[in-house]
């Protein structure tokens, strides 16, 4: 299966995405973790996490970097919270397991980032450590998981460390 990040940054005024070959111009993260390794990392992950993804040709998620005003917008229309936050996501799978493919593309969902936010809110993390973390972060909740309860909170934070350390290229 092949899993395809398609990359937008509304954060800046060229919010192309990507050059005439399809691959992000994007500045986050920034070019020390390449979007390829991203992609076949969470994968990786999308495999071993969400079996059912096998049954696809493609697997596909939007990633859109955005400013302060762009995700408190979609936090207040999507989540009726007025204010900025460093990452929404936005899952389209449903809750029943997958038996056989309508379409070849298993539509995983939205991430929505805004690396102003996560550098605010994460000051103890680098803005490419942070943004990383929050790739991670939404990519599971885009597969059903939640941190609503102490137990859940503490399985997805796991989950989210260790595939943040994957794409840093850190083994456990």
């Amino acid at each position: 299966m092949k899993l395809s990040l398609c990359i937008v940054n509304s954060a800046s005024e060229d919010s192309s995405g990507a050059d005439d070959n399809g691959n992000s111009t994007t500045d986050y993260p920034s070019h020390r973790t390449s979007t390829e390794r991203i992609t076949a990392i969470l994968r990786e992950e999308l495999e071993i996490l969400y079996p059912p993804s096998k049954l696809y040709e493609y697997a596909e998620i939007s990633l859109t970097f955005t400013t302060p005003e762009g995700i408190r917008e979609l936090n207040r229309e999507y989540r009726g919270v007025d204010e900025a936050t460093d990452v929404l996501s936005f899952p389209l799978l449903e809750d029943e397991a997958v038996e056989v493919p309508e379409l070849p593309v298993l539509a995983l969902g939205d991430i929505v980032i805004c690396p102003e936010e996560t550098e605010r809110l994460h000051p103890e993390l680098t803005r490419d450590d942070a943004i990383i973390l929050m790739i991670a972060h939404s990519f599971l909740h885009l597969l059903g998981y939640d941190h609503d309860t102490d137990e859940k909170q503490a399985a997805m934070w796991e989950l989210q460390d260790k595939i943040a350390a994957k794409i840093h290229g850190r083994t456990e």
